[in-house]
């Protein structure tokens, strides 16, 4: 075999690899990586929460991880994962709590509309009057920006997949 007919033989397999690498360079991106860790503080006021009506409060370590990619269409998804996990008191007694938050919001290319998917649970257990507290939702809705995703109650275009307890009076983080 010549080295011109070598030469022509392998143009395609070059090219193939180009256009395939090129694709795979276009396509999404992790435009940021954030790690919170730190300790959280938080109080329930008497009266806000029925479940815990003497009020509550609590600390804990957080661990929080947010990436934010970039789509190949232009589009912006960010992704968070929150957990806190610690120790609450309340006069009756003391617990253990976790608090989880998984979002996804999601960005039109050149868009303001958010799209964002939520689940958030707190669960407490302890030896106080309280005994054991589970509230959470698994909701999906629009916001626009600047706003924030609660900044507008009602949350617009609310979609509740299901909701535990009453997790906006008595969740604390």
């Amino acid at each position: 075999m010549s080295r011109s007919s070598k030469f022509v033989s392998s143009t395609p397999f070059v090219a193939t690899l180009l256009v395939a690498t090129s694709t795979a360079l276009a396509g999404p991106h992790i435009k940021s990586h954030d790690v919170v860790n730190g300790t959280v503080n938080w109080t329930l006021p008497a009266g806000q929460c029925p479940a815990a009506p003497s009020g509550l409060s609590g600390s804990g370590e957080r661990h929080r991880v947010t990436n934010t990619i970039v789509n190949a269409d232009g589009s912006t998804t960010t992704l968070i994962n929150d957990v806190v996990r610690g120790t609450a008191s309340d006069a009756t007694g003391t617990y253990k709590f976790v608090y989880e938050n998984h979002s996804i919001d999601h960005v039109p290319a050149g868009g303001f509309v958010h799209q964002i998917s939520m689940e958030d649970n707190f669960i407490l257990n302890g030896n106080g009057s309280i005994g054991h507290l589970a509230v959470g939702f698994n909701w999906a809705w629009s916001y626009t920006a600047p706003n924030g995703p609660f900044d507008v109650i009602p949350l617009a275009n609310l979609v509740e997949r299901s909701t535990r307890g009453e997790p906006l009076l008595c969740d604390p983080i």
